[in-house]
């Protein structure tokens, strides 16, 4: 088993994952693969419940091609109508799920491919709205380190318009929701 057989390239590698604790967290993340043929991998961490579940050394991650699940996982927790399964967690329509053993360490986390299964085998074209979708929810997420990143989602936004299809652009609608909740707080 090696994280290719997952759809995992090198480079970064976006995801849904999945940690345990009080509650069921999901939030997209960026797992960082050197060697596709490998078993390991990485993740930068900032605090938040991601990072408090993964002190319980698993992180479960579907691979999923579904901008509307990235953009309410980027904002909030998705309940368990959002799941085929809990155990082990699949969110609905997702290619792939993995378990990885997780170790915290200096805001990185380790990762060590446990397990998995890919669920569907999905032949699709690039499409630049997706792409474009996660591009702005990645800014949309790190305005309240840097409030000028709201010029990036407006680019990319305007990719998506341009470029999505129904699932990215209901996902864009959804964004700019979060967004003006965000920035009238």
């Amino acid at each position: 088993m090696k994280l290719s057989d997952f759809g995992f390239t090198d480079g970064i590698n976006e995801v849904i994952g999945i940690t345990f604790g009080r509650w069921i967290n999901t939030a997209p993340l960026g797992i960082i693969v050197d060697d596709p043929d490998g078993r390991f991998a990485k993740l930068r961490i900032y605090p938040s419940h991601t990072k408090k579940n993964l002190k319980r050394g698993i992180l479960y991650v579907n691979v999923s091609n579904d901008a509307v699940i990235f953009t309410i996982s980027a904002f909030e927790d998705l309940d368990e109508s959002w799941f085929e399964s809990l155990n082990p967690p699949i969110l609905r329509g997702s290619l792939a799920w993995c378990k990885f053993k997780a170790k915290l360490k200096d805001g990185w986390v380790d990762l060590e491919l446990l397990d998995g299964e890919v669920l569907r085998r999905v032949v699709r074209t690039v499409n630049r709205g997706f792409y474009a979708m996660i591009e702005a929810l990645i800014y949309a997420t790190r305005l309240k380190h840097n409030p000028n990143f709201i010029e990036n989602v407006k680019h990319y936004s305007s990719i998506v318009e341009k470029c999505g299809g129904r699932r990215e652009k209901e996902a864009l609608n959804l964004l700019r929701k979060y967004l003006e909740n965000l920035l009238s707080d």
